[in-house]
């Protein structure tokens, strides 16, 4: 035999080895494994507290109102709307400070009061009056509302 049919045979017998059919063999069930992944931490739950609210008189239901709270510098902490009458509460964080103005306006209205002083103090929100932190909590920030007059 010629070194080159010496070598096709050789390269035959390895195709045909691996072409053979390997005995059955019971396979081993695949067990999934829980891969860890990098844990992410859990958010912290909002804030519940300090808590300010009252109530709003005088609307139309329709009528479209804007709380404000701002510091006494005058930034805007926090701000939100409703429509008509009714209770209104939000919660107020000492991120901004703890001595805020809180006002409400709807459009061709006047309110009585114009705004509320309030100081947070941990958990709890006080009603400021006359530059004297209170003892009642700011849960009864009620705003009244009246039509402006038609010229």
């Amino acid at each position: 035999m010629t070194p080159r049919s010496l070598l096709m045979s050789a390269l035959v017998a390895i195709i045909v080895a691996s072409c053979t059919v390997m005995p059955t063999m019971t396979p081993t069930p695949m067990i999934p494994t829980a891969v860890p992944t990098p844990g992410v931490p859990p958010r912290q739950p909002e804030p519940q507290r300090p808590l300010i609210g009252g109530q709003f008189s005088g609307l139309a239901d329709d009528t479209l109102v804007t709380i404000h709270v701002r510091t006494l510098s005058g930034w805007e902490a926090l701000w939100g709307t409703r429509r008509g009458n009714g209770p209104w509460e939000s919660i107020v964080t000492e991120a901004s400070g703890v001595d805020y103005v809180v006002t409400a306006e709807a459009e061709g209205y006047v309110n009585n009061p114009l705004s509320y002083s309030i100081h947070l103090s941990g958990t709890t929100a006080y009603v400021v009056e006359g530059e004297q932190i209170t003892t009642e909590e700011a849960l009864h920030l009620d705003f009244h509302f009246e039509p402006t007059a038609v010229p």
